[in-house]
């Protein structure tokens, strides 16, 4: 799952209002999330008992104002280049390359290596500022869940 934070918020929401059903809410409950405050989250959820009285109502309220304030969207931090990205803008690169030096009746295919080759690159250069910039994958928390095995 790529954003938790807003699984969690939507899945309680959707409890919360009534539009959500019970299927969405077993679900939700019953599968563990790799972030493990999100997931502390998911667990004291699941414990409040069913069907809801007011003070099961307070407490998913309560969850659900933690959850919207651990928001990590940090409106400076660097954000995290796409693969697709980069090995679309090497594909074009390799387009122009190959088009730059096409031999007439070669064919489609003579200059292959044209198009693999940059498209491996834009995705090389994608994982090393990611990387460097310590984004995405390479968050250092993100890391440290993944060394932890899934919670």
């Amino acid at each position: 799952m790529r954003d938790e934070r807003r699984y969690v918020i939507e899945a309680m929401t959707a409890f919360l209002d009534g539009s959500g059903d019970r299927r969405a809410w077993d679900d939700f409950t019953s599968c563990s999330l790799r972030d493990t405050e999100f997931d502390r989250i998911r667990r004291c959820a699941a414990d409040v008992d069913l069907p809801l009285d007011t003070q099961g109502v307070a407490t998913l309220r309560d969850l659900l104002d933690q959850a919207e304030l651990m928001g990590t969207d940090d409106p400076t931090a660097p954000r995290p280049w796409k693969m697709e990205a980069g090995m679309l803008v090497g594909l074009i690169a390799g387009a122009l390359l190959w088009w730059a030096t096409y031999l007439p009746g070669a064919g489609l295919f003579h200059n292959l290596h044209l198009f693999i080759v940059p498209a491996a690159m834009g995705a090389f250069i994608v994982a090393v500022r990611n990387s460097q910039k310590k984004v995405g994958v390479y968050d250092p928390r993100i890391v440290a869940q993944n060394r932890k095995g899934r919670v």
